[in-house]
């Protein structure tokens, strides 16, 4: 099972969603699916979608820019562990083995997230 999670200010997981076959955006505005209080996001920052077996992540078009492992991010295949920086925010993506120790820790959300600063 693959997750997006948010970290906060102290690098400990603060939000964590499930990600399955439906694309899932993220922004500012309430029109995307991951709500994050970060004003330097843009209303739909970028998307996270699910293709031939693997998760890409897209920039959409977003004024500051999306990065993955500190490489500015276009669509980019997403690995295990990536570290994902949008605005001042920052995600981790993981893609873990259902039933592992990482996935039933994590609570599940679908709620806002909140705003983390690096």
């Amino acid at each position: 099972m693959a997750s997006l999670c948010l970290l906060g200010e102290d690098g400990a997981m603060a939000r964590r969603w499930e990600l399955g076959n439906q694309p899932l955006a993220v922004g500012r505005d309430a029109s995307a699916n991951v709500v994050v209080d970060d004003a330097t996001l843009s209303r739909r920052h970028f998307l996270i979608e699910f293709d031939s077996g693997s998760y890409f992540l897209e920039d959409l078009a977003s004024q500051n820019g999306t990065w993955v492992d500190g490489k500015r991010a276009r669509r980019t295949k997403l690995h295990h562990h990536d570290c994902i920086l949008a605005g001042r925010t920052i995600f981790l993506f993981s893609e873990q083995a259902p039933g592992t120790i990482a996935d039933s820790a994590a609570p599940s959300t679908n709620s806002a997230g909140r705003h983390a600063r690096p």
